[in-house]
């Protein structure tokens, strides 16, 4: 599994009680994923953010109702490919300990500003590690160290779960790989 995954597109400046589906919609991604994504290619998200053919996220159980089969082997398949994001996140965490909890008072502009500014270093440094390390997650390396003090964290937290609209140009787009996903692992 690869460690050398950059941080490309984040967005600050909301308190942390802000759902991640609402974060995300201040994103470059978000505004300008038509220009920015090639034609017939999508990012994988996890359930908090919006199914759109552009962001892929797992199917959600409706109130009440079960996944067929072939979604959750989808589900399962997407969380495999997710789980690099985590690491990144975790590594991210594991190397800048006060990500975890930044314990800054903010009373003012310029109070959010410093925060936001602190958290950009972290994103900026985190990636030149990775860059000059070459990504790896060697138990010497800085990155190996961070993993493992990141994933320890990350594993006392839940994610949030919200509902989908069934039908919708997102779901059938997962609902179309899905299917072919199915299909090329009965061959």
């Amino acid at each position: 599994m690869p460690h050398n995954l950059q941080i490309v597109d984040y967005g600050l400046g909301h308190p942390g009680s802000v759902h991640d589906a609402y974060a995300f919609q201040a994103t470059w991604l978000a505004c300008e994923h038509e220009e920015i994504l090639p034609v017939e290619h999508w990012v994988w998200a996890d359930s908090a953010y919006p199914l759109e053919p552009w962001c892929l996220s797992p199917f959600k159980r409706l109130r009440g109702g079960r996944l067929s089969r072939p979604q959750s082997i989808y589900n399962r398949y997407l969380s495999k490919v997710r789980i690099w994001v985590e690491h990144a996140f975790a590594a991210l965490k594991g190397r800048f300990q006060l990500l975890r909890e930044l314990r800054l008072q903010i009373w003012s502009k310029h109070d959010l500003y410093v925060a936001i500014y602190w958290v950009e270093c972290c994103l900026i440094l985190h990636n030149m590690i990775v860059h000059f390390e070459g990504g790896n997650g060697d138990e010497g390396s800085t990155m190996g160290w961070a993993l493992r003090e990141g994933l320890e964290f990350e594993r006392q937290h839940e994610n949030v779960v919200v509902s989908e609209v069934e039908g919708s140009p997102g779901q059938c787009h997962c609902t179309v790989l899905m299917w072919d996903l199915l299909t090329v692992q009965s061959r």
